[in-house]
């Protein structure tokens, strides 16, 4: 018969704690003989560090106390956090200081945690996304702000969402559903991520309850509106009409080929190439972690309108002399305004329009005769639908000369000017001998 050797066991005081040592070069451990599952582990160097060991929901798990200073103190602080996670675990509490963390972690803290991973990424829209949380879900919806992030359910997600949907704001509304999401799909994603924020990375979410939220009707409505020619062409004689920097703002958003203002208004001199005459933005739009470098060829009067509007600063789309960029909203309200001008002057044919429909008229009109501009180049010249396989490895050709060509047709059609067309020269048959 086997004699099986019983697991030391000993008061865990200070003076037990001191006479302690490890023999044979080998740890030792030992129980305390009141509580359960409270232990010290010797180390052959002599240092003594006191834990909790247990099983907690058929998982065992440890908890490190601390070390044994050698001090009356040190044990009895031992003993009392002991029989305090012996408390935690009789109701029901995970002790182990991380779990702790995950449980407390609040929906307020994982929305942050994701903003803080769109600035890890070097998101620039990460800033107007904190912005837009913090408007819609931390000033207006503080229970659930505050509320522990593993007990948010799909009707405290519909509420966010629907108090600024039933506010008229379709499209922020529909942005707030997918920030919600997105921060559930990403805290879930995060567990097995050491890349990943700590906010996130401790939070142990484990279901996305946003994941069946539907997307908010009408809020991405494709925009249908394109002005006539004649129609732009009023719309750009307004825009030359108006003083500056207005005026060199509005044709310069034209003469680019109405690129995204959030894009213009981060380009600098700096991004002007005097010896080619272009204009590189960076598109950091969609899910890339590096932006897109995005070539616009620069007409002689856009050249100008930068000259108007910059002056002691380095932003090319700016108000104040190149100091600071303009707002989206600025060429928004010039758009606006004009528009009204318009239709107070019966120069409308089809109703009301945006500044983004200014990007769909340029796209609609160079794609119709005369003027026939591919989709590739049209897709080159507006940044948009290049996120492909092909696009990445294999297309490389620039394209320069494709959107120098388009935008010297964009500016012939707001000008009213016609297009050139091939000379044809007669053939003249000599006269035989």
């Amino acid at each position: 018969m086997t004699d099986t050797k019983k697991p030391a066991k000993q008061t865990l005081n200070k003076t037990n704690l001191n006479r302690m040592e490890a023999t044979d070069g080998k740890r030792l451990i030992v129980w305390d003989t009141a509580i359960q599952g409270y232990g010290v582990r010797v180390m052959p160097n002599g240092s003594k560090t006191l834990f909790f060991q247990a099983r907690f929901k058929g998982e065992v798990i440890r908890v490190t106390i601390g070390r044994f200073s050698g001090e009356a103190a040190s044990a009895e602080a031992g003993r009392k956090r002991a029989k305090g996670i012996n408390a935690e675990l009789a109701n029901g509490i995970d002790p182990r200081p991380e779990k702790k963390a995950a449980e407390a972690a609040t929906f307020g803290d994982m929305m942050t945690g994701y903003v803080d991973l769109l600035e890890s990424k070097g998101k620039k829209s990460a800033r107007n996304v904190s912005n837009q949380i913090t408007a819609d879900i931390e000033k207006k919806q503080r229970a659930i702000w505050s509320k522990r992030a593993a007990d948010v359910d799909l009707d405290d997600c519909i509420k966010i969402v629907a108090a600024v949907k039933d506010a008229g704001k379709l499209r922020q509304a529909d942005k707030i559903r997918s920030y919600i999401r997105s921060a559930f799909t990403e805290a879930i994603k995060a567990r097995g991520n050491v890349n990943a924020p700590a906010k996130l990375r401790n939070m142990n979410i484990k279901m996305n309850p946003a994941r069946d939220m539907v997307k908010v009707e009408g809020s991405s409505q494709a925009r249908t509106r394109a002005l006539s020619v004649s129609e732009f062409q009023a719309y750009w004689a307004r825009v030359k009409a108006q003083p500056e920097p207005a005026r060199s703002l509005g044709m310069l958003h034209v003469l680019t080929g109405g690129q995204r203002i959030v894009q213009l208004s981060r380009a600098t001199l700096h991004d002007i190439d005097r010896d080619t005459q272009t204009l590189t933005l960076l598109d950091y739009k969609g899910r890339r972690t590096e932006p897109r470098r995005h070539s616009i060829p620069l007409l002689p009067d856009a050249l100008q309108c930068i000259e108007n509007v910059t002056g002691a600063g380095e932003f090319v789309f700016s108000c104040d002399g190149g100091l600071k960029p303009a707002h989206e909203l600025y060429l928004n309200d010039l758009v606006k305004r004009i528009q009204k001008d318009m239709e107070a002057a019966k120069e409308l044919e089809g109703g009301a329009f945006t500044a983004g429909t200014i990007r769909a008229t340029i796209e609609t009109r160079l794609a119709a005769k005369p003027y026939r501009v591919s989709s590739d180049v049209l897709a080159q010249l507006l940044s948009h639908g290049l996120g492909g396989v092909q696009a990445r490895h294999y297309q490389h050709h620039g394209f320069h000369e494709e959107k120098l060509e388009a935008l010297e047709m964009l500016q012939r059609m707001v000008e009213g000017q016609p297009e050139p067309t091939a000379q044809v020269i007669p053939f003249r048959r000599e006269a035989s001998a």
